[in-house]
């Protein structure tokens, strides 16, 4: 489900951000301590850390996508960049292509995982919301447009080996 973009999907995908305006906004939300329940001592050479709450947004439509944690303001190795749309559309956008290939059924998804019915449960609901995230951002016609779009480029060609071992079993033309 989640392999390294190649080139031509992520220009691909820069394409239809700018086309369509989508843009991350990303802000602060607190002071730290929100993930645990009694702060755990840290190396006091780094500041406290910072929670990023990021969203994408469109015209008058607005989600969360993640939440992420960044090292302090004080250290700038510590920092963390936040990515661009095209980078942040794209874990999501392919989370929907399996909500929608499974037909939109928790019993068709959950079949994938044969040994752990629970955890292809609890996949199927993290498909289904990101499925949901796009569609609320992007409407109906701009959704299966992603969605398209990033099937189209998903397909990877055969590794150099494969083919290889495609061309030796091939019987060679004499001329």
């Amino acid at each position: 489900m989640f392999e390294k973009p190649s080139k031509a999907l992520m220009i691909a995908l820069r394409d239809f951000v700018c086309r369509h305006e989508i843009f991350v906004e990303a802000r602060e939300f607190d002071d730290g301590f929100i993930f645990v329940r009694q702060p755990k001592g840290r190396s006091t050479r780094f500041g406290p850390r910072r929670h990023f709450q990021v969203f994408l947004r469109r015209n008058k439509r607005r989600v969360r996508c993640f939440t992420l944690t960044c090292g302090s303001e004080d250290h700038e190795r510590s920092q963390v960049p936040i990515d661009f749309p095209e980078k942040a559309l794209l874990r999501p956008a392919e989370a929907a292509i399996e909500y929608e290939q499974c037909g939109r059924d928790v019993k068709s998804y959950s079949a994938r995982f044969p040994k752990d019915a629970e955890a292809g449960r609890a996949l199927f609901g993290y498909v289904r919301s990101e499925s949901h995230l796009l569609e609320r951002l992007l409407g109906d016609a701009a959704y299966s447009e992603l969605l398209r779009l990033v099937r189209r480029h998903r397909r990877t060609s055969r590794s150099r080996a494969a083919n290889r071992r495609l061309k030796a079993r091939q019987p060679r033309r004499r001329s």
